[in-house]
């Protein structure tokens, strides 16, 4: 009994410390992938959004995306030239579904490579930096893909 109950201390010990640091794995992974020092621009982007689709705050939604896009709903693309456009569309872009793994997706749980970063298991939002002076100093962060 005294060993189980020592397990269970150092199991629940263990996935702390790991649970802990996995933010700290992602901040570090975008620095290395994005640019030094960034990983704050994309976690803030990535929490407004967040908050944006719990919210069903379209004219937000609708500024953090990059246009044109093409948006792949249930198999289908839909063009979608402006923000105007885009919320004409919202509701069918963003079903509960997609809302759903957008709150419920975790920042230590991103999925990051160098072109991208990725919300949900399937790729449903790919967002990332797009550079706006070419050395790519700066940069805005931008929705570049949806699929619903």
């Amino acid at each position: 009994m005294k060993e189980s109950i020592l397990m269970l201390l150092f199991l629940v010990f263990t996935s702390t410390q790991v649970l802990a640091n996995s933010d700290k794995n992602t901040d570090h992974r975008l620095d290395v992938l994005m640019g030094k020092n960034t990983h704050k621009q994309y976690q803030n982007f990535f929490e407004k959004l967040k908050k944006s689709a719990l919210i069903n705050d379209k004219n937000t939604i609708s500024s953090m995306v990059e246009y044109p896009i093409t948006v792949t709903v249930g198999h289908k693309e839909i063009e979608i030239e402006n923000r105007n456009e885009f919320i004409v569309e919202y509701n069918t872009i963003f079903t509960k579904d997609l809302v759903g793994k957008i709150i419920n997706q975790k920042y230590s749980d991103l999925f990051i490579k160098d072109t991208g970063i990725m919300i949900g298991k399937s790729g449903e939002i790919l967002f990332g930096g797009i550079c706006t002076v070419s050395d790519c100093s700066k940069f805005k962060i931008k929705i570049m893909q949806i699929n619903n």
